[in-house]
């Protein structure tokens, strides 16, 4: 967990086994026949996912340490959707996901759970470790262009990276040929 502290993310190599990632994409296919995708410039959106896979994501033994130790206790359930940008799609810029001043504890965390595996060049989220302590906003043109000691974080299908909500962070664009599929969960200090 120290790397939560100093870095700002921890990685969580195999957070889902197959079972849960089949039952998680199955909530997707259902989400999407429900209410069908949303989203912006070539990235789909899936909310309202259900059942008991999902729920199981929320309870992952080792995603819920990580998150007690960025945002202490008891912390109070936010958004869990999917972010799948297509080919070409996905490029943020840099952000942190707790507006304003940054307060004396953090406010926020995040985890991303990859779907499918996602390289370095297939829309991985990228980092800048430390930005979580340095009490300032993230710059702001920084689609598509490189940041001093950015980390990009390949994942395989059912690894994690959690995230201080605090940390300058972004999607990243998909070069890869397939849609880079993966749960944003989010959580906030109760």
């Amino acid at each position: 967990m120290t790397a939560l502290d100093t870095d700002g993310y921890l990685l969580l190599p195999d957070l889902l086994d197959a079972a849960a990632l089949d039952g998680v994409r199955a909530a997707m296919a259902d989400a999407l026949d429900r209410a069908g995708p949303r989203g912006p410039g070539g990235t789909l959106h899936v909310d309202d996912l259900r059942g008991p896979a999902v729920e199981a994501v929320w309870t992952a033994p080792r995603l819920v340490a990580a998150v007690e130790h960025v945002l202490g206790p008891e912390p109070v359930r936010g958004a869990l959707h999917v972010r799948a940008p297509h080919p070409g799609f996905g490029a943020q810029a840099l952000h942190a996901d707790f507006g304003g001043p940054p307060p004396q504890q953090p406010q926020v965390a995040v985890a991303v759970v990859a779907l499918v595996d996602v390289a370095e060049d297939g829309g991985a989220t990228r980092v800048v470790p430390g930005t979580h302590v340095w009490k300032r906003g993230a710059p702001g043109d920084t689609v598509d262009r490189g940041w001093p000691g950015e980390r990009r974080i390949a994942l395989t299908a059912g690894s994690a990276v959690v995230l201080n909500g605090h940390l300058w962070h972004s999607g990243t664009r998909n070069r890869s040929t397939v849609r880079r599929d993966a749960l944003q969960v989010t959580w906030r200090r109760g």
